[in-house]
């Protein structure tokens, strides 16, 4: 399947990719993931054009995951904190995504439509609607 997003919508929105083979592999794996959360909110497969506010976003929150994934501090990997002090002055700096994992935050959700609570119902089954056995 095709990714929601390209290299070049990456760079309009971002910035030069300085791998744009890493870009390309990681909006493919953000292309597959949102489809997951589709699915897995709407009960049914993504089909393009039959959820207007999904397909209107899809495009920069696939971008945006894979920008979160793309900035992760490489030299850090798994560092969530870093606390640096001299003399009488310190800093503490505490990263968002120290793994660079491809993840939708809450407001990612919103804007595709899949968050917020449903309403659902199920049927009563009655002595009628039930299989006999032969």
């Amino acid at each position: 399947m095709d990714a929601f997003a390209t290299v070049a919508d990456y760079e309009a929105r971002c910035g030069a990719a300085e791998d744009e083979a890493r870009v390309a592999a990681l909006l493919e794996d953000a292309s597959a993931y949102l489809r997951g959360a589709y699915r897995r909110r709407m009960g049914v497969q993504y089909l393009a054009g039959s959820n207007p506010t999904f397909d209107e976003n899809v495009k920069s929150v696939c971008v945006a995951m894979v920008a979160r994934a793309v900035n992760a501090p490489g030299a850090m990997a798994g560092i969530t904190q870093q606390s640096q002090t001299t003399g009488p002055y310190s800093s503490s700096v505490t990263f968002a995504n120290p793994t660079g994992d491809l993840y939708l935050g809450r407001s990612d959700l919103k804007r595709l439509g899949l968050a917020g609570c449903r309403v659902r119902s199920i049927q009563p089954v009655t002595a009628a609607d039930r299989w006999e056995e032969a």
